[in-house]
């Protein structure tokens, strides 16, 4: 492996470590309001693994031709990741939270996103030669589309303390998720030179704010809330931000690795 990937991997390791005992510790779970420390640590700590994700990214010789091969980890991931959204939509159905405009639209996007990271699953877990994904960009676009909405629904829901890092966070999470999504589909159906190094920065910075900092909220949202279905939309969405961060790692993983 690429030793700048690593770095990249051990920071973001670290800063989802850090998260976890921060909100163990040092959060308030009901109001989400910092207990110990300063805000801006936080925030510190966030930006210095993002800002060298994507250097590494944007520095490093990089192939995108890579991610047009057979790839069986992101495969898996993309699977996974399928999964998580298509329970999510289940669960907000199973509660009547889709009944309402914005919880229908969600529910839709999440399907159309399952039915993309699927697709691309299968195209990385083929043992034959490498094939476009089926539904081609516009696929791509429509299954990027939930990614849009959140942010949108984030904006719109977030709120104005700073001091309530969730929230805050959660719309730089989204946003680096949607912009490793756009340089995948460049990558995959618009093929230009330049698409190596901007698909391995996003996909570091993916890889640190999808997986890392979420995974710890995923297992706090449990340990608040327990195994309750109203959880579930949030719990299995969140699982499905961590399956696409994981593959914006292993796509920067491959793009670096001169042997791949």
């Amino acid at each position: 492996m690429n030793p700048s990937v690593l770095f990249v991997f051990i920071l973001s390791a670290l800063l989802g470590v850090l998260r976890a005992a921060d909100l163990a510790f040092g959060t308030d779970a009901v109001t989400g309001l910092c207990l110990v420390g300063s805000v801006w640590w936080r925030y510190l700590a966030l930006g210095i693994v993002v800002l060298a994700a994507v250097l590494v990214g944007r520095t490093q010789p990089s192939r995108s031709e890579a991610v047009r091969s057979r790839r069986p980890l992101a495969g898996v991931l993309a699977f996974a990741g399928a999964v998580c959204f298509l329970a999510a939509a289940g669960a907000q159905i199973a509660l009547g939270a889709a009944s309402g405009l914005g919880g229908f639209v969600r529910c839709i996007l999440e399907c159309v996103c399952s039915v993309w990271l699927s697709t691309m699953g299968r195209c990385w877990l083929s043992p034959d030669a490498w094939k476009k994904p089926f539904g081609g960009l516009y696929l791509a676009v429509a299954g990027s589309l939930l990614f849009y909405w959140n942010v949108l629904m984030r904006f719109m829901e977030n709120s104005s303390s700073w001091h309530r890092v969730q929230p805050t966070a959660a719309v730089w999470q989204v946003l680096a998720v949607l912009l490793f999504l756009a340089a995948l589909a460049r990558a995959l159906h618009i093929p230009q030179p330049d698409n190596g190094r901007t698909l391995c920065a996003a996909g570091l910075a993916a890889f640190a704010l999808g997986l890392c900092w979420q995974l710890p909220q995923c297992f706090a949202l449990l340990a608040g809330n327990g195994m309750g279905l109203a959880v579930m939309p949030d719990f299995f969405a969140g699982l499905g931000l961590c399956c696409v961060g994981s593959i914006g790692g292993v796509c920067a993983a491959a793009c670096l690795n001169r042997q791949s």
